[in-house]
């Protein structure tokens, strides 16, 4: 269950959609990885979510 409503969207937009949920996850570059934590950060407070 993910609350507020939308947090669906806002991982759709900083994930990579897989196979299937056996598959394994990507393997993302540094640069990669870092411009997905960025777009995380950065889309974080449109979906109203907060890092701890």
């Amino acid at each position: 269950m993910c609350t507020p409503a939308g947090q669906d969207e806002y991982f759709l937009r900083i994930g990579d959609v897989v196979a299937g949920k056996d598959a394994p996850p990507p393997r993302l570059s540094q640069d990669e990885l870092a411009e997905r934590r960025r777009r995380a950060a950065e889309l974080a407070s449109t979906y109203r979510s907060e890092f701890l």
